[in-house]
């Protein structure tokens, strides 16, 4: 085991990292497991997510009512998701009652049990997520914009699965994929609160119990591909989302590419809301949004409309990004999203989650967590010439991506080729 007084890895490769900073009298974990549908094969479809479901139904020495009545007596957060990339099962407590929390997750995480009656009653609730999701024109549209980008990589398709991949998948299935992906490599524990001594050496005695697994699978990043993508979806109003490849994390472009989306999206101020909510009044929603993951990353452009104007607010998008490839942004608005941006990262490590999901984001990518301080300073050293890389870089590459929904009739239009060929001029 190596270890330092915040992080500690050990020989079975997991990872266990304590933010000791002052609190209220309140601690929070997680339990972030490398683990999301990227790492599903075709059949598998929805497996990650199915279960995270199933881990709540019964793990260790409870059951699903014990589970829920340690939940209850805890108090505080106790939940879990899953993304693209990972799982997480995270809780957030009374100082006194962090080590039963701990001791309730990792069961949950090393040994869920995954009864055969369980995954079948489980599977019909999360038939009823996805068939609130299916009729979710954003929803829809973000997940046709993915599959535009990434094409068929395991990236590119929708966490809860697939009708067809939920129909057809097994009790067999899951089991399997716990196994496989479910081991002390893709863990990394997150501890945020005041831990003694003696609590410090309990946690990572338990982490460092779990055995070590072998032959652990390297995944494989995605390649852009670029398209067009609709999905009709009834309803009465549109959704687009358009974008392009981005820098992923810990590269040094991703301030600058922060500080773009913020410019361009991200704030009352920027470019589209300006454009689209306030001077023509076409959209209620719009925005931009920029997610690096550790190997890949996209920075998106999105809004909502009324299908008789989506031909209007696409061309509009497509003049405002091509005046801002060609003219560049102002200095007055790179200093107002790096204002922004400075308030956003402050505000987020206020509060004991959003530490511990600052400090999960960089030890999953294999980094020691910068303090506050080194962040600033590394964003504050980001520079007008840094952004215009990003923004050229983007605005040069071949591989665009273009997701809509909404009523058949309003995405009949090539919409791609309206924002192309307004951006060009």
């Amino acid at each position: 085991m190596t270890e330092t007084d915040k992080l500690a890895v050990l020989a079975n490769g997991a990872v266990v990292a304590f933010d000791e900073t002052p609190n209220a009298g309140s601690t929070a974990m997680g339990f972030f497991m490398r683990v999301g549908s990227r790492n599903e094969a075709r059949h598998e479809w929805g497996a990650a997510h199915l279960l995270e479901h199933l881990a709540f139904k019964g793990a260790g020495p409870w059951s699903a009512a014990a589970v829920a009545d340690r939940m209850d007596r805890l108090g505080g957060d106790i939940n879990a998701f899953t993304t693209r990339d990972l799982t997480c099962y995270y809780a957030h407590v009374l100082d006194e009652d962090a080590l039963d929390a701990f001791d309730l997750l990792w069961q949950l995480v090393t040994a869920p049990r995954l009864a055969e009656e369980d995954f079948e009653r489980e599977r019909g609730v999360v038939r009823e997520e996805m068939r609130d999701a299916l009729n979710d024109a954003e929803d829809r549209a973000e997940q046709a914009y993915m599959q535009a980008l990434w094409g068929r990589h395991p990236v590119s398709h929708d966490v809860l699965g697939s009708p067809a991949s939920l129909d057809e998948m097994t009790w067999a299935t899951i089991r399997r994929f716990w196994r496989t992906h479910y081991h002390p490599a893709n863990l990394v524990v997150v501890w945020v609160g005041r831990p003694s001594p003696a609590t410090r050496e309990r946690v990572l005695e338990r982490v460092a119990s779990w055995p070590a697994a072998s032959g652990v699978r390297v995944l494989r990043p995605p390649r852009p591909v670029g398209g067009f993508r609709r999905v009709p979806v009834s309803g009465d109003q549109v959704f687009v989302m358009l974008g392009w490849p981005a820098p992923p994390r810990g590269q040094r472009a991703e301030h600058a590419t922060r500080l773009l989306t913020l410019a361009l999206g991200g704030q009352n101020s920027s470019r589209l809301w300006q454009r689209l909510r306030e001077q023509s009044g076409l959209a209620y929603y719009v925005g931009a949004s920029y997610q690096p993951q550790r190997d890949y990353a996209d920075l998106a452009l999105s809004c909502g409309v009324a299908p008789e104007t989506i031909e209007r607010a696409v061309a509009e998008m497509g003049q405002e990004w091509g005046a801002l490839v060609r003219k560049g942004l102002s200095r007055a608005e790179v200093e107002r999203a790096q204002q922004q941006l400075r308030r956003n990262l402050v505000f987020g490590l206020e509060t004991p989650e959003g530490r511990m999901h600052h400090v999960a984001r960089w030890v999953m990518d294999g980094y020691a967590p910068p303090d506050l301080a080194e962040l600033l300073a590394e964003m504050e050293a980001v520079g007008m010439d840094d952004v215009h890389r990003v923004l050229a870089e983007l605005a040069a590459s071949p591989h665009f991506a273009f997701g809509a929904s909404g009523p058949e009739d309003a995405l009949s239009r090539r919409l791609q080729d309206i924002f192309l060929n307004e951006a060009e001029g």
